[in-house]
């Protein structure tokens, strides 16, 4: 046999074996059968989040549905309001610490009006530096920052609506 197919080989048999263990890829949980049809109310959320939350929602196979559709689970959703609070001040030196904190509130009921998940508070923080001689970058890094810990807090609402 030659090289190109023993790699070719190697590689089918590496991703049988693979699918095999049960091995996935993180970011791809699914939602069990109760939470295919489910009815989102957001509250304190931008345009911005209430879209990425809506595609995380469709990523783990959850159709969304209306406002009049009483077959549907709602979730409710909220992000608490957090202010940002300083660890370090930097004097001389120009740059704070800062600790970015985001909260996310959500709960479960079904279509019967039976709570599945009572409200639960899901949080997520990070420290970062602001550069008072530089602060179009620092306003740019910090607006980065809560952008990636909304999606932290999406992930990990997913992964808890995955646990039903």
């Amino acid at each position: 046999m030659s090289r190109a197919v023993t790699c070719r080989v190697a590689l089918l048999v590496l991703c049988l074996a693979l699918a095999a263990c049960g091995f996935r890829l993180a970011g791809t949980a699914e939602l069990a059968d109760s939470l295919e049809l489910i009815r989102l109310e957001t509250d304190n959320f931008s345009e911005r989040q209430r879209k990425a939350l809506r595609a995380r929602l469709e990523r783990a196979g959850a159709l969304l549905a209306g406002e009049g559709d009483a077959d549907a689970t709602l979730l409710r959703v909220s992000f608490l309001n957090v202010p940002a609070r300083d660890l370090v001040a930097g004097g001389s030196s120009g740059k704070t610490i800062e600790r970015l904190t985001r909260s996310l509130r959500f709960s479960l009921v079904g279509a019967d009006g039976e709570p599945l998940i009572e409200a639960k508070t899901l949080t997520r923080q990070r420290d970062f530096t602001r550069d008072e001689d530089n602060l179009l970058a620092s306003n740019e890094e910090r607006a980065n920052l809560l952008v990636e810990l909304e999606k932290s807090l999406f992930e990990q609402l997913i992964f808890q609506l995955g646990r039903i």
